[in-house]
């Protein structure tokens, strides 16, 4: 028996299992131990899935797959960094029957603990691995096949914790691991979305000591030690452009500088140090900085570096090399170009800011009625992040042949097929190449493609039309669509898994209707822009105009909002556009359907006003014609 003799007998296990076996024969684990140990009590694991980001995204994503494993007679649980579970979803009485081993919350199932299992070995080894009944080291957990999956951090990608899919050895399934890594995945991109928004908090709370310090050089860390953000002032005072720094790690790009703020945070209190400061072109000077901890309920998100011109003590002083200058960025929209001052519309803008700034692994799915601008933040995304330099590819989805979708989003190979390029062709993937691409209306992508798009968010490379050879491309993906992806899914026209993926970060463009006074914001300037390359005089809106835009629906959105201004520029003689001057469905909207009246009753009603007012605006007398509701449906088609 391997435990007395440290050999195996037989057909060995495989490789992975032997190695730990190994292990925990070497640490004296007991194979006979008929339960786990409880480490953690019912306070400490509230600690856990309430107050840290790993917790409550963990249990937030389980609680949504509950469901799924409870119907095929599994489980799932959630374990901390030492495989310490914290909780557990899936079918009551496997859980239960998982209860007898203390498989449960509180329960300590480290290798170090309970030999091999899916939960302690997968986090040991740092990557996703299987146990299948006799391959545990115990054999009370031997009936069981287990599937575990590591779950790492987004900033510096340590290992937080992992999650198990368990049940009867007997019941093994296949797809049970990809569940497992899904899910673990699903973890991790919540766990983006929490660091999103605390780094939009630190960068909405550093606004105050910015006005405290209003002449000096902001510089703003996160709580994981990366630069969220610089004035122009830090810039000059490090010799560098605002986004060389950007989501860079301050221990490496600036090592003097990160003990100081270590110490700080640490403390919770400010603290002050001269800096030796080297620019790239060999410049030293020295200015003194101020480390400002920003704490909010309790909680330290990070913390504001402050730039002095002030002189520092010679002591103490740290040397720094800043490195990296890049060139002048270029896109066609920035965040400044998007007009409006809405709650709706800041929020949006925050998380859109604070995603493009972020990691560039995880996609941004854009979500919008058609017309609210969706392509416009998309190209300030691009514009604030990192790919600024590289490219930004858009594709409108919807517009593709539905035969030509595969070669032009994934390229092909020369002689792919008939009446292709001798050359082959790189599709739009490959155009991005370090850069970003705009997948418009994603939503119609056909599903026969949703799996090899699936593929290249997962493994960062494209398989060309006709071609197997894989090609690596390095692409920040920003997709958009104008409907609830959500009920493509439920319709069967979208993958689950690629939903889960493309929605790490979502943002919701408010349609033009919710955002009140943007509406004459948007449209002095379209006035102002259409009058200045029309050669024309400025044209103001009246009061009354302007109540009747705030009223109307916009179903159209910006679009139809800039259409109308340009039809104004070339209609309107005077200096002010009058509510007379507005169209007709604008000036007297259609009314609402009556509830006080049944709803045939209701819509008859709409119908006879539209009928009505076409046959008004075609110079059609309404008294000339006969009872419309008299004659045949079928010669009636209202446009």
């Amino acid at each position: 028996m391997f435990v007395g003799s440290g050999e195996f007998i037989g057909t060995p296990p495989r490789p992975v299992i032997a190695q730990s076996w190994q292990r925990c024969r070497d640490l004296g684990i007991n194979p006979f131990m008929e339960r786990a140990p409880t480490v953690l009590g019912p306070y400490e694991i509230e600690a856990i899935l309430g107050g840290e980001d790993f917790g409550r995204a963990g249990k937030q994503v389980l609680d949504t797959f509950a469901q799924v494993v409870a119907g095929t007679g599994h489980v799932i649980v959630l374990a901390d960094a030492q495989s310490r579970l914290v909780y557990s979803v899936g079918h009551r009485g496997v859980e239960r029957m998982l209860e007898r081993i203390n498989f449960m919350p509180g329960a300590a199932w480290s290798e170090t603990a309970a030999g091999s299992n899916g939960e302690g070995t997968p986090i040991a080894l740092g990557r996703p691995e299987v146990v299948f009944g006799t391959e545990h080291y115990c054999r009370q957990w031997q009936p069981w096949v287990c599937y575990g999956c590591p779950v790492r951090g987004p900033a510096i990608g340590r290992v937080l914790g992992g999650v198990d899919i368990s049940g009867p050895a007997k019941k093994v399934q296949t797809h049970t691991f990809a569940l497992t890594v899904s899910i673990a995945r699903s973890i991790e991109q919540l766990l983006s979305v929490f660091e999103l928004q605390r780094r939009e908090t630190l960068l909405t709370l550093s606004r105050g000591l910015e006005r405290k310090w209003a002449r000096e050089g902001i510089l703003v860390v996160t709580e994981s030690g990366r630069v969220a953000d610089m004035n122009h002032a830090a810039a000059r005072a490090l010799g560098v452009q605002p986004s060389a720094l950007r989501d860079a790690p301050l221990a490496e790009l600036v090592p003097a500088l990160w003990t100081p703020v270590q110490q700080s945070v640490e403390s919770r209190s400010p603290r002050e140090e001269g800096v030796m400061v080297r620019t790239p072109s060999g410049a030293e000077k020295t200015v003194l900085c101020r480390v400002e901890p920003v704490i909010r309920e309790g909680r330290t998100l990070g913390s504001v570096v402050i730039f002095s011109d002030r002189p520092a003590a010679s002591t103490g002083q740290r040397r720094v090399t800043v490195h990296g200058n890049p060139g002048p960025a270029s896109t066609k929209y920035t965040f400044g170009d998007i007009l409006g001052e809405s709650p709706a519309l800041r929020k949006a803008l925050h998380l859109a800011r604070a995603a493009a700034r972020g990691s560039q692994l995880n996609p941004i799915l854009i979500v919008g009625e058609s017309g609210t601008g969706k392509e416009l933040v998309a190209h300030a995304i691009h514009a604030e992040s990192p790919r600024a330099q590289g490219p930004f590819v858009v594709v409108h989805c919807g517009a593709l042949p539905r035969e030509l979708v595969e070669s032009e989003l994934f390229g092909y190979a020369p002689g792919a097929f008939t009446g292709a390029r001798r050359e082959g062709q790189a599709g739009k993937f490959t155009a991005a190449h370090e850069g970003t691409i705009f997948l418009d209306e994603v939503d119609t992508m056909p599903m026969e493609l949703q799996g090899k798009f699936l593929r290249v968010l997962e493994a960062g490379e494209v398989v060309r039309l006709g071609s197997a050879t894989p090609v690596p491309i390095d692409v920040r993906i920003v997709a958009a669509c104008s409907v609830d992806l959500r009920q493509r899914v439920e319709d069967g026209t979208f993958r689950l898994d690629l939903f889960y993926r493309l929605s790490a970060i979502e943002i919701f463009l408010p349609p033009l209707r919710e955002r009140g006074d943007d509406i004459q914001i948007l449209a002095a300037a379209f006035l102002e822009r259409e009058c200045a390359e029309a050669g024309k005089g400025p044209l103001a809106i009246s009061p009354e105009a302007a109540d009747r835009l705030r009223l109307y629906s916009w179903p159209g959105n910006i679009r139809e909002l800039r259409n109308l201004c340009a039809h104004w520029t070339l209609t309107v003689e005077g200096p002010a556009v009058h509510l007379e001057h507005a169209p007709r469905h604008i000036r007297e909207p259609i009314p609402d359907v009556d509830t006080d009246v049944g709803p045939g009753e209701g819509l008859r009603r709409v119908q006879e006003t539209i009928i009505r007012r076409t046959l008004e605006e075609t110079g059609v007398m309404w008294a000339r014609l006969p009872d419309v509701w008299a004659l045949p449906r079928r010669r009636f088609i209202v446009v």
